[in-house]
């Protein structure tokens, strides 16, 4: 090998840097529908398929014989074609479509190591020899023939348009694997795109590549060749050479020896050419390595689309739900229960009008004043009990909704979230079982409350006060106090007659800072527990994003391992 570029294509840790590489493009996920999410999936696969297929192997086994595929579009004759460099029928050749499913591999019979061993060549494929060809499951079909020359083999490969979708993408893997590839077309069929397409891709990968031109009458011969050598050249491929195969009959099932000739000599002289074969294979590797990290930087720039999206997704959950229990933080200790119902059960049970004229500082005559409101039997304080329930059931049920809401709109809003919203719409409703939930946690507050003022009032004189005005009276009043904002900022919402009394009342029963410390830790169990309820809502979004987890920093992963492969290039 005399090129600078082969020299380099074999400098130490080449090997080390592509199989880095290649565990990358291998771990990078397409989860989410992005823009680029299907580009993406392709690059994953056509990088993922040169790395193994070709690029490492043929690191590790530079003296494996070069590996020539023989593919084209569909009826081309690629069959015949080997059948009759080979001189003999080595591969089925028939107008049924597609003739050729698995490939078949056709090599000297001293290179058998080279193919029987999985791990070299198209590791998905089970060998199997020409007298054990049956069976529908993957299978690459081994022939050993005296007429190909060690050093080379040939591989006849499905249609690159075959009807069945597992055939195109073993071809397209095939490509990925070649040191030459020997496209087969037609005088009809020469300039169909998909054809173009993957010899575009061949150019941007450097894969050798020579055209032949099956069945061309012989009028058409010099004006399809000249076009054809357009066509090339607008691709980068102006060097690639072009062999045309005559309209003939065939002999046999062959194409005759005159017609092939040309073609056969070629080909076949690469394996016996030391120089030749090494010559291709090192303009194949190095154009092979020499693509990777442009490629590989396109396949970043989708993988950061990706974690974007899914960054994005997350953020607007956060988002949502945090300012849903800010709002809900503000809208209980605001004043925003005090309304409604629960203003006019609270009016009843101090005593209204009178109570509030009756108001005086002394702690005798408020005691005086409510204890005819307020008694120690529970009738008495359920109405509020009841009505403060109401109150903060809704105003939890209000945030959940909107969160829920909230998120589901920005979900919807990019495509990633909307495919996922769309294939689970449920996330778009509170769970089913919310509401039962809801009534059991302000159940269960109301309880703790009770709990929590019973134990509080030990002393004697908060004992006998709290037996004078009833512990769910007592309780109630407190739960008040926490909507009036008690213990917390003080705010407006203090400055109402409402919250006047209630304070009033709670500091004749317990002292200042024992009033300040059951609000606080009143108002801490109720945001605690409704907090918890608001992330069970929350539950199919962490679920949905869970799922569709984007490994962390896939694209930087990925621009770290070609840079450091750029630079042994």
């Amino acid at each position: 090998m005399t090129h600078a570029s082969d020299e380099q294509a074999l400098r130490p840790g080449i090997g080390s840097a592509l199989r880095d590489l290649a565990a990358r493009v291998h771990a990078t996920r397409f989860p989410l529908r992005t823009p680029d999410g299907v580009r993406g999936h392709e690059l994953v696969r056509s990088i993922g398929d040169q790395l193994d297929d070709y690029l490492l192997p043929r690191l590790a086994h530079a003296d494996a014989p070069l590996l020539v595929v023989v593919g084209g579009s569909t009826g081309a004759g690629k069959s015949t074609l080997v059948n009759s460099m080979i001189g003999a029928e080595v591969s089925a050749a028939s107008a049924l479509r597609p003739t050729t499913r698995w490939p078949v591999l056709v090599h000297n019979p001293a290179d058998s190591a080279h193919f029987g061993d999985p791990a070299r060549v198209l590791p998905g494929l089970r060998r199997v020899a020409r007298s054990e060809q049956r069976g529908d499951d993957p299978q690459l079909r081994l022939v050993s023939s005296e007429a190909v020359p060690p050093g080379l083999a040939l591989i006849d490969s499905p249609d690159i348009d075959s009807v069945e979708a597992d055939n195109r993408a073993l071809a397209r893997q095939l490509l990925a694997a070649a040191d030459l590839w020997l496209f087969v077309t037609t005088a009809a069929r020469y300039a169909d795109a998909m054809p173009w397409e993957l010899l575009a891709d061949c150019s941007e990968r450097g894969t050798a590549v020579a055209i032949v031109l099956d069945r061309v009458p012989a009028a058409a011969n010099r004006e399809v060749r000249h076009h054809l050598g357009e066509l090339l050249a607008a691709q980068g491929l102006e060097s690639a050479p072009i062999f045309t195969v005559p309209e003939l009959n065939l002999r046999d099932g062959m194409i005759p020896d005159a017609a092939i000739f040309p073609l056969q000599s070629w080909v076949l002289n690469l394996g016996r050419s030391e120089r030749a074969r090494e010559r291709v294979m090192a303009r194949t590797l190095a154009g092979a390595l020499r693509a990777v990290p442009p490629r590989i930087e396109a396949l970043a720039d989708c993988a950061a689309e990706q974690e974007a999206a899914h960054d994005g997704l997350s953020r607007s959950v956060d988002v949502a739900f945090a300012h849903a229990a800010d709002e809900l933080a503000r809208a209980l200790v605001g004043g925003r229960a005090l309304r409604g119902e629960v203003l006019a059960r609270w009016q009843d049970f101090v005593g209204a009008g009178q109570f509030f004229r009756g108001l005086e500082p002394t702690v005798a005559r408020l005691r005086d004043r409510i204890t005819s409101a307020v008694t120690g039997r529970r009738d008495t304080a359920e109405p509020l009990e009841n009505a403060i329930a109401g109150a903060v059931s809704v105003l939890v049920r209000e945030q959940a909704v909107e969160a829920v809401a909230a998120t589901s709109r920005q979900w919807q809003d990019s495509p990633a979230g909307a495919a996922i919203v769309q294939a689970n719409p449920e996330m778009t409703r509170l769970p089913a079982d919310f509401d039962a939930r809801l009534r059991a946690l302000v159940g269960e507050w109301i309880d703790d409350v009770n709990k929590l003022v019973g134990e509080v009032g030990q002393s004697k004189r908060a004992r006998a006060r709290i037996l004078s005005f009833g512990v769910n009276g007592v309780a109630a009043v407190l739960m008040i106090g926490v909507f009036c904002g008690i213990g917390g900022d003080r705010g407006p919402q203090q400055r109402t007659s409402t919250a006047l009394v209630a304070d009033k009342l709670l500091v004749t029963i317990f002292g200042e800072d024992v009033t300040r410390d059951l609000a606080v830790a009143a108002r801490r169990s109720l945001l605690t527990d409704a907090g918890a309820l608001l992330r069970a809502c929350r539950a199919p979004y962490d679920h949905a994003l869970a799922v569709s987890e984007v490994p962390a920093r896939q694209a930087g992963a990925l621009r770290g391992a070609a840079a450091r492969l750029e630079e042994l290039l």
